[in-house]
């Protein structure tokens, strides 16, 4: 009978850990290339990824490609199995342009911060200059004092 309590406790825990796992395929680090002088990134895939202490963060910007749009928007996603992730994305991010402007977000539309997974897109106001580069930053998750987002804009504002 022993057994059986043990088989199934087993079974058990290896359901829910499959139940928290995420099929995660690699995803680029560097930043998109730019066809032109004068366009926003181009690629099938903008997005990035950066693992470090025990947090997997996926960030991919939603509309970099419009400029007409009132805000940048980027889907951030935090992952983990050991870190409680109680974040306020909020506090913690900012955007940057090689031309020396910097902003705050707006908006967060997901859950607050706690428990092992968050996901949600960050709203930035539209910049008046992006440079030839957009850099989001977030500050302080598990501990790594900066983990950077770099896009190449191709020098378009």
């Amino acid at each position: 009978m022993q057994k059986v309590h043990i088989i199934s406790l087993v079974v058990l825990l290896g359901l829910a850990l499959a139940a928290c796992s995420a099929s995660t395929n690699p995803t680029p680090s560097a930043p998109a290339a730019s066809t032109s002088g004068d366009t926003a990134p181009v690629g099938s895939d903008l997005t990035q990824t950066k693992e470090e202490a025990s947090v997997t963060v996926t960030v991919t910007p939603l509309n970099l490609a419009d400029p007409s749009a009132a805000t940048l928007d980027f889907e951030v996603s935090l992952d983990t199995h050991s870190v409680d992730l109680a974040y306020n994305l909020m506090s913690i991010a900012i955007l940057r342009s090689d031309a020396g402007e910097e902003v705050q977000p707006t908006k967060w539309n997901g859950p607050g911060g706690g428990g092992h997974h968050m996901s949600g897109t960050l709203s930035f106001p539209q910049m008046q200059d992006r440079g030839q580069s957009l850099t989001l930053i977030l500050r302080g998750v598990a501990n790594v004092p900066e983990r950077a987002f770099e896009w190449n804009m191709g020098g378009s504002k």
